[in-house]
This record gives structure tokens, C-alpha cells and sequence, in this order.
């Protein structure tokens, strides 16, 4: 049917598609799907998300208005512990999400399989002619009464199939089979699945396994952080009916958020030690506790109590300013900790930063912007002096300079 073309937060397009592809295209949370008033004809809306689906032959990408190598910085960011995301990782323009994160999977598996597969101790269950570990008895008489061989037995098996190495082939496959994946990328993944030839896929369908980061596997852990993100619901491939649905969706609003709340944490413990920094934190407007709430920053001192409420934004505000849905938002924030401010985060906002004062509660709401298009190191100095400034507004005694 061919490629719509959109970029986030931009105009929508009217498309004629089939109802069943309309449906598709709408499960896949990357836009919104309305019908329009004449029949077979649907208005496609980019939203906060960016990446490429493909509902049967019928392909949207929506493409992110920040560029490539910033997102590639803010994930790298937000996944803890990589140590690449200050390098300059440059990538051409024109490649989109799926592309960005299969090279990226690719740089940091790659890495952590230079001293080969990870191997570890997995339990085992079989039925064998030999006595292995533990007998189970109870199976062994529920499988086979009266006889003794083959003996069902219990062992821990030194393997590469562990739950680390499942997780990594699992995103390989994942990436593998996204159509928007570039035939080069995938012979590079092609050639590192190699690798797994002893490892078990997993079954469709199933939970993941679980991983517990340790010491052994420590040069593991950015790339299972990785494909961890390649693994969620955000990256998916399934079938409704006879239509076959696959892509990757990146979330920027969550993405943006993530960023904020850790760049925000590392930048106040730095300055106020002591102190820290909580994202999603669980709070609850009313008395009791019928409300619940969750700012996605929440600034706490040694004893916890909170200090400030910061709230991320990603988006760009309207021609006359920022939304206002987004003021009454943060000032129930404000309220329900007994806060006498709020601060609202726009990403890349050309709005002049100004203080909006509510008497009648109380309170003043703060609004910042951080230009997501800066250099990392000036983007992150742009974090380290907002956590500055909202300290000295509450004139939080031992900064550190």
C-alpha cells in the first residue's frame, strides 16, 4: 500500500486504508487513528513516539524531530552503566529508530562478547541412564511406576544456555526480523547470532527470564539493559487475525523523563549531598489516599521529606505558551506535599522561562527548558545548573561547589 511518511508531533495526514489495518496501525500505539466522516478513510495523527510499523504491506515511520545522535545520547544515558554516551557517536541523518537501535545493540554486545559467552550454572531436569545430581523420586514414580530406567533426575549444568545469553539472542532475533533493518546491519547480526548456536531460543509468548546483575556478569549488563528495551512492549511483533504486525516504537516523552530524572539525580547529589532524587514517586492528593499521583521527579532530603516536584515535559509548547493542563497538573503536586512550588521541564522550548504565581494556594510554578539539540556535555551542564537553580530557590544549605 506504500510508506507514510509523518514526524512526531506533526501535521496528520487522511489515508484510505482497509478498517482491519486502521485497527492494526492503532494497536501499535506509534499514532493515533481516527476515522474520518467519509467511509474507508482514516486521519493518521503522529503523537510523542517515533519509529516504523508495518501492518501487513502498509508501512508508517514517524521520524523524531530531535536528531539521531541526541536520541542515541539519551538512551545511552538513561540505560545505567554504559559509558559511551559523552563519546561523539555519529550516525548519518537519514537512518531511522530501528536502524539506530540495532547499531547500538551492536556496539554494546559486541563488547561484552569479546571474552566469549558468558557461562553460568542452570538446573536441569532429565530422564537418564546414569545417576546425575539428584534422583527425583516423586517424578520418577509419577512418569514411570515399577521401572527404574531412564532415572528423572535433577542437576546444575555448567552452560552458556543461561537466562543473560537467552535475552541477547532473543533481541538479536527481534532485531533480525524488523523489516526496517537495513540488509547490512542484519548480516552484522547474522554473524554474531553465530555465536549462540548453543543457546536456546525462547518460547513466544512466555515471560523472560529473569537476571540478577552480579560481578560475573557486569560487562554484560549494558547490553542486557539494551535488549531489554528491544524486548519490551515498545518493540514487538505479533498478529491480529490474518494481519501480521512488527516494528519498534520509541516512547520520547518516557525517554526525555528518564533522562531528566537521572541527569537531575547525579547533578543534586553532587551539589547536596544527602539528598536524592525519585522518579514516578508515589504520592496521593487527598487525606485519604484515594488519589493517587505521580510526579516524575520528586527532589527529597536525608530525611525524606520533599524539597521540590519537578514534572518533565516533552513537547513543544503552543503558539501562545505552554499548555495550561500541564500548570494545573503540577500545582496538585505542589499542594499535596505541602510545597510552596513546582517546577515544569519543556524539552527544547523557545518560551521565555518565567514564574507564575498562585496566591490564593500558595504556591509559584517555575517553568525551564533544556535544548535536547545541544552537545552532551552542554546539555548535561544545562541540568546541573536547573538542580542549581531550584536549589538556591530553596536555599538548601551545603552546596558543594
Amino acid at each position: 500500500m506504500g510508506v507514510i511518511e509523518l514526524v512526531e508531533y506533526g501535521e496528520p495526514v487522511l489515508v484510505s486504508m482497509p478498517e482491519s489495518i486502521a485497527a492494526g496501525l492503532q494497536a501499535t500505539g506509534l499514532v493515533e487513528v481516527i476515522p474520518d466522516r467519509r467511509a474507508g478513510f482514516w486521519t493518521i495523527r503522529p503523537q510523542g513516539k517515533v519509529g516504523a510499523v508495518a501492518v501487513d504491506s502498509f508501512e508508517v515511520r514517524v521520524a523524531p524531530k530531535v536528531s539521531i545522535n541526541r536520541i542515541i545520547f539519551l538512551l545511552g544515558y538513561t540505560v545505567e552503566g554504559l559509558k559511551w554516551q559523552q563519546e561523539a557517536v555519529e550516525m548519518d541523518s537519514d537512518i531511522d529508530v530501528a536502524h539506530i537501535m540495532a547499531e547500538v545493540f551492536l556496539r554494546s554486545t559486541g563488547s561484552a562478547l569479546k571474552a566469549g559467552l558468558l557461562q553460568g550454572y542452570s538446573v536441569k531436569q532429565e530422564a537418564l541412564h546414569v545417576v546425575r545430581g539428584r534422583v527425583l523420586i516423586d517424578e520418577q514414580l509419577k512418569q514411570r511406576p515399577g521401572s527404574w530406567l531412564p532415572i528423572e533426575v535433577s542437576y546444575d549444568d555448567f552452560t552458556a544456555d543461561i537466562a543473560e545469553n537467552q535475552l541477547l539472542l532473543a533481541a538479536i532475533d527481534r532485531l533480525m526480523r524488523n523489516p526496517r533493518i537495513p540488509k547490512s546491519v542484519r548480516r552484522r547480526l547474522a554473524a554474531m547470532k553465530i555465536q549462540f548456536a548453543d543457546v536456546s531460543r525462547l518460547v513466544p509468548g512466555t515471560a523472560l527470564p529473569t537476571w540478577v546483575p552480579t560481578r560475573l556478569n557486569k560487562h554484560y549488563q549494558n547490553a542486557l539493559r539494551l535488549a531489554s528495551i528491544i524486548l519490551a512492549a515498545s518493540s514487538f511483533e505479533q498478529r491480529r487475525g490474518d494481519l501480521r504486525i512488527s516494528g519498534l516504537v520509541l516512547d520520547m516523552p518516557k525517554i526525555f523523563e528518564d533522562f531528566l530524572t537521572k541527569a537531575l539525580e547525579e547533578s543534586i547529589i553532587k551539589l547536596w549531598p544527602g539528598s536524592c532524587v525519585r522518579g514516578q514517586f508515589r504520592s496521593f492528593l487527598d487525606d485519604s489516599c484515594e488519589i493517587p499521583m505521580r510526579p516524575d521527579v520528586v527532589w527529597l532530603s536525608g530525611s525524606g521529606d520533599p524539597l521540590a516536584v519537578i514534572d518533565a515535559k516533552y513537547k513543544y509548547e503552543k503558539v501562545s505558551g505552554f499548555p495550561n493542563a500541564d500548570f494545573y497538573q503540577v500545582l496538585s503536586y505542589a499542594v499535596s506535599m505541602g510545597l510552596n512550588s513546582g517546577h515544569l521541564v519543556y524539552a527544547k522550548g523557545s518560551e521565555i522561562e518565567r514564574v507564575h504565581s498562585i496566591s490564593r494556594a500558595g504556591v509559584k510554578i517555575s517553568t525551564h527548558t533544556i535544548n535536547l539539540d545541544s552537545k552532551p556535555a552542554v546539555l548535561l551542564a544545562e541540568v546541573q545548573e536547573l538542580a542549581r537553580r531550584i536549589g538556591t530557590q530553596y536555599c538548601i544549605p551545603k552546596v558543594v561547589s
